[in-house]
């Protein structure tokens, strides 16, 4: 591509074309001060317009000419050799207004992190708006009558399907060289993992017994198998992990021990256990107290990044949820936030989207990694294409790659992309 040169050249103000989405806005104490300055030195700094006339830089100056009645002046503007990319006439919007005055937030996100990094935006800059500014909701993504269609599965082992910025690979998350291919030298910051739970239910037949995914997961594994497969998991797991690493592990709560035992095992430091408090509950035979909680294991790796901007519970939990206690005002590790009713979960210990928000805004800044190595109904990345972060997963069951598919193109309107054959179990 040819190298961009700059001259200086005559155009009249009023032909000029402002951009449709320019983020950056001026109030009105700015607007006069830009006047007075105009009159008192006239125009020092001069726009910068690409070659269909369209203004790069200068937007405010040009306002203020047009105010002032000088509409039909010829003035001096940069233009370029050729035409700007698309990439680079939005990296130039950003970086010549960075400095000085506000921004419109809301029209900020319309450009992608890569762009607004490259700006020169920092990583609590880019935290500090873009975590303000968006939030996951439900997608409103019905798994059960999507799971029912799909009788003869699309993908195959081995499959990676690309879905954005999103990586799924179907395969076992306890395969060390499938986890290496998937991230292909990236790294996460974040390990947040949904393992089956060992609590003797049918992960091919789902909860009732009236599915079928093909799948062959043990879920009646012995203390000894269970630990044992949870550390090949985890195994796999950390050689794609940064220095700096938040690790979460949802389990049955009498499987607690396996994973905090393993954390000791694996130099993770075991930080805290974190209750998921769901608003119905699930009796069982000959139990006094019915069940309305999950568990999540949650440590460290090194010193990892901490949001200093999430600090209010009710931020990042279901915003319908409340008690009126002064304790959820703050980060806790009690998440309250709902789960639908127990027949709209086709699959075990199904989650929904929302719930990997806490998470997700206190422990990642956007354009980070993160790993989910079940990826199972794919809320996690739901949650994550959201939020403006990646998640790279792993998952065995050919339906629910099929099924990842299907909710990320009903999400985002964009298609996946499928690479047959992308990894060869050894």
């Amino acid at each position: 591509m040819q190298k961009l040169k700059w001259t200086t050249v005559k155009k009249r103000i009023s032909d000029l074309i402002p951009q449709k989405i320019n983020p950056r806005q001026i109030s009105d104490k700015q607007m006069s001060d830009l006047k007075k300055s105009l009159k008192k030195y006239n125009l020092v700094e001069i726009p910068v317009i690409d070659l269909d006339d369209k203004i790069l830089a200068g937007h405010q100056r040009l306002i203020a000419l047009k105010v002032l009645g000088r509409g039909d002046e010829q003035i001096d503007v940069r233009v370029p050799n050729r035409k700007l990319t698309d990439k680079e006439a939005k990296q130039y919007l950003i970086a010549s207004n960075k400095l000085g005055g506000d921004w419109d937030y809301d029209l900020l996100k319309h450009f992608n992190l890569e762009i607004l990094s490259d700006a020169g935006f920092d990583d609590m800059e880019l935290v500090s708006f873009w975590d303000k500014e968006n939030e996951s909701i439900d997608d409103d993504f019905d798994v059960e009558k999507e799971v029912k269609k799909i009788h003869n599965p699309t993908t195959e082992r081995g499959d990676l399907i690309i879905m954005g910025d999103h990586r799924l690979l179907c395969a076992s998350a306890t395969d060390s060289n499938a986890v290496l291919k998937l991230f292909s030298g990236d790294n996460a910051s974040m390990y947040y993992s949904d393992p089956p739970f060992n609590i003797g239910l049918s992960y091919d037949k789902g909860v009732g017994n009236n599915s079928n995914y093909g799948g062959n997961v043990d879920d009646s594994k012995t203390p000894e198998a269970y630990k044992e497969f949870i550390n090949q998991t985890l195994q796999s797991a950390l050689p794609v992990l940064t220095n700096d690493t938040h690790v979460f592990m949802w389990c049955d709560e009498a499987w607690v021990w396996v994973f905090q035992t393993l954390y000791n095992e694996l130099n993770i430091k075991n930080r805290r256990l974190n209750i998921w408090l769901k608003n119905n509950s699930s009796p069982t035979p000959q139990v006094a107290f019915n069940k309305a909680t999950e568990f999540c294991v949650y440590g460290t790796i090194g010193k990892p990044f901490l949001s200093s901007n999430v600090k209010n519970l009710n931020e990042i939990q279901n915003k319908e949820a409340g008690t009126g206690n002064d304790l959820f005002e703050y980060v806790t590790n009690v998440w309250a936030t709902k789960r639908l009713a127990g027949n709209k979960y086709n699959h075990p210990t199904e989650k929904n989207p929302e719930l990997h928000e806490k998470a997700i805004l206190r422990c990642t800044k956007p354009g980070d990694i993160i790993f989910d190595s079940f990826s199972g109904s794919a809320s996690t990345m739901v949650c994550a294409e959201q939020l403006g972060r990646k998640v790279y997963s792993t998952e065995l069951s050919e339906v629910f790659c099929d099924l990842a598919i299907r909710r990320y193109e009903k999400l985002t309107g964009k298609k996946a992309k499928v690479i047959k054959n992308y990894y060869e179990e050894v």
